[in-house]
């Protein structure tokens, strides 16, 4: 893990130099380990780099690279995983006094394949590449977006950089606030990826490239695509689609765990996080020091409260099974805004703080027990995939027997783990859509005939499929007023705001406007790659870990466990009722049987809301009546959430997260104000080297 910076000017910039200089003193949180520039006042160009060493060749960089053949330079925040491969396909060799570091891979293989080089990357990556001869820059962010890369452009320069503070240190750069951004945070919608809280610097998409050409214009095309090029794997035999998934995925585990210090990993108990973990232990279990684990339970809540939230029996089952060295935190006694103005001021930007609020705590103590690599599951079942899609294309087949075959076997197991989910249940959540969008076509003899059969299969009474499909053919301004008429829902920000921007309610949903008449796996490709929730919840997290000295590695996101799950056919990640069936197979003789055949998984959202008023009522206040707050949501909205919050005994969790991102908001506000988020992080909470 690494920062990153640079600038392109149009014409001469006699205090580039000193330009490129601030902006990396800036990102010096990131990079303990080194840090440099390089500037071609010739050709108006300037590179910055710090480093954070992780992997053993990493000790050697020297970032910027220069003085490459034609007028090569490149600075990269980058960790190549097929290392071997590339050393193959390019027929090199390293000796102990050359080492050859990722970024030293990445020229040569620049050198070769030129922009193409990104087809035999494997890894995560931010980099940039001035071409001396060409006087183009070459920007480019990995397929995930793990590794951050934010950019600005005004009529004089294009610079780029890890972190937005790096960048609003440049002189003619405005921190106007982007209206849209934050009206959309604070309604819980996403807007487009490439936007930013600011109205002048944009983000390198997820799996894109960015040519800048002299005159700073910019070209930006996706450049991994695998809603169009991958295609379903077709085996004969179950056991050779586990065998090829576990190779692939011991593959990424083991390519995660090379590091110079301690490597640990974020075990939550659930079947991603705990996968990770078991596999690797098995590929560390010759290694003298086990891995260690950090792991929040709650162990402080009441037992009723504890029985919904707390994954212990499920880690403790892992931990048994291997070699560890364990670590908790007890999230009862935490604060949901613990450190919220350190983050805040870290990165910059709001965020969704649910899933972070607990990560600065594990990572005070990942630090302190010597950790610089921490690897994380979260999220993977995005990638696996529960195989429901399955169930959608039986739907679409008008097969509602199987369909009711499938649901029923689901249902009893998750009644073998003592939870219910009926098989009508089932049907609502995934088969309801699809005689849903029969009606909205105008399919109405198709319609009909699959409310029947649904009826028929599942027990459930056909005028209760027909009641809730009109429903949900009504446009939604119409299903609005209905829900404003019963007292079901305010709109903390008014509608006239959006409508004055031209939003959308579609235009914020996490997935932006998908396709709904392309083939299934062509669907599942498409969201993933336009998973906006989960880009927001990485980029916030990179400069949390960064500022802490760690870096997060997610061995779910390798590009190869990428394209091997998108192939794989919906009934090997749906089989016998068990969904994430290929994941539970292939395992089994690695993952303990508790994990294994455990069904659904906990939320957090009880008690975040338990220990949100514990802790903060009169904070809370403070932020949710904040002055600053009025031009983005209505004010008496507002305060009957916060009036609900207080006085119920048992919030919603819909009001709690409307009420967190106000007070993110609030915060952020004022750091902008304060002046900041520009320059170095004055945080005191920082670790010290």
């Amino acid at each position: 893990m690494s920062g990153i910076s640079g600038i392109v000017s149009r014409s001469r910039n006699p205090s580039i130099r000193a330009h490129i200089d601030m902006m990396t003193r800036s990102l010096d949180h990131r990079g303990p380990d080194g840090s440099g520039v390089w500037v071609n006042e010739a050709r108006n160009v300037a590179l910055g780099h710090v480093l954070l060493a992780t992997t053993p060749e990493s000790k050697a960089e020297r970032q910027p690279l220069s003085d490459m053949p034609g007028g090569v330079a490149l600075t990269a925040d980058l960790r190549i995983d097929n290392r071997e491969s590339i050393h193959r396909s390019l027929r090199l060799e390293s000796s102990p006094s050359d080492p050859l570091t990722s970024p030293k891979l990445l020229a040569r293989a620049y050198r070769k394949w030129g922009a193409e080089c990104t087809d035999h990357l494997f890894g995560d990556y931010a980099y940039a590449i001035w071409d001396g001869q060409s006087g183009h820059l070459l920007c480019v962010r990995d397929p995930m977006g793990v590794k951050p890369l934010y950019y600005v452009r005004t009529d004089s320069i294009f610079a780029f950089a890890s972190e937005i503070r790096s960048l609003l240190t440049l002189p003619g750069v405005s921190d106007q606030i982007n209206r849209r951004q934050v009206l959309t945070f604070l309604s819980g919608g996403y807007t487009p990826r490439e936007e930013t809280f600011f109205e002048s610097i944009k983000c390198l998409e997820p799996g894109h490239l960015m040519h800048v050409f002299p005159d700073l214009s910019t070209s930006s095309e996706r450049y991994w695509s695998p809603a169009r090029q991958i295609e379903k794997l077709s085996l004969r035999k179950d056991s050779e689609y586990e065998r090829k998934f576990r190779k692939v995925l011991e593959q990424a585990v083991g390519a995660n765990l090379r590091s110079i210090g301690e490597v640990g990993i974020l075990l939550s108990g659930g079947m991603d996080s705990s996968s990770v973990a078991s596999v690797a232990d098995a590929h560390e279990r010759s290694s003298s020091a086990p891995l260690h684990t950090f792991s929040y339970t709650f162990p402080s809540l009441t037992e009723r409260k504890r029985r919904f939230v707390d994954e212990r029996e499920y880690i403790d089952a892992v931990l048994e099974s291997g070699e560890f060295d364990p670590h908790f935190l007890d999230a009862g006694t935490l604060s949901p805004l613990h450190q919220l103005e350190d983050m805040v001021e870290v990165w910059g930007q709001p965020f969704n703080i649910r899933g972070l609020y607990t990560v600065s705590k594990i990572l005070e103590n990942a630090r302190g027990n010597g950790v610089r690599v921490l690897l994380d599951g979260a999220e993977g079942d995005s990638v696996i995939g529960y195989g429901y899609d399955l169930l959608t294309q039986l739907g679409r087949e008008d097969d509602w027997e199987r369909f009711a075959e499938i649901a029923r076997q689901h249902s009893e197991n998750y009644q073998e783990g003592r939870r219910k989910y009926p098989p009508e249940k089932v049907f609502w959540n995934h088969g309801f859509g699809v005689i849903v969008e029969h009606l909205r076509r105008g399919r109405l003899r198709r319609f009909y005939r699959s409310a029947n059969a649904v009826s028929k299969h599942l027990g459930i009474p056909r005028y209760l499929i027909l009641k809730r499909s009109a429903y949900w053919v009504w446009p939604s301004h119409w299903r609005k007023k209905l829900r404003f008429m019963r007292n079901e829902e305010r709109d903390l920000v008014p509608s006239e705001k959006f409508k004055r921007l031209g939003i959308s309610r579609e235009d914020r949903s996490a997935l932006g406007d998908l396709p709904s008449d392309e083939p299934l796996h062509v669907q599942r490709s498409l969201a993933l790659q336009e998973n906006r929730a989960l880009t927001n919840a990485l980029e916030a997290m990179d400069p949390i870990f960064a500022a802490h000295h760690v870096e997060a590695r997610h061995p779910l996101y390798d590009r190869r466990v990428i394209e091997l799950c998108l192939s794989l056919p919906a009934d090997q990640r749906f089989k016998g009722g068990w969904t994430r069936s290929i994941l539970r197979r292939s395992l089994r003789n690695v993952l303990p049987d508790k994990i294994r055949r455990r069904l659904g998984k906990v939320t957090l959202e009880g008690v975040i809301a338990h220990n949100l008023r514990r802790f903060e009522k009169d904070r809370l206040s403070d932020f949710i009546l904040d002055d600053a707050l009025r031009p983005f949501v209505d004010r008496e909205v507002a305060t009957e959430m916060l009036d609900r919050f207080r006085e119920s005994g048992e919030p919603d969790s819909a009001c709690t997260r409307s009420l967190l991102r106000m007070a993110v908001v609030s915060v952020w506000l004022r750091k902008r104000r304060h002046g900041n988020l520009k320059g170095p992080p004055q945080t005191v909470s920082l670790p010290k080297e």
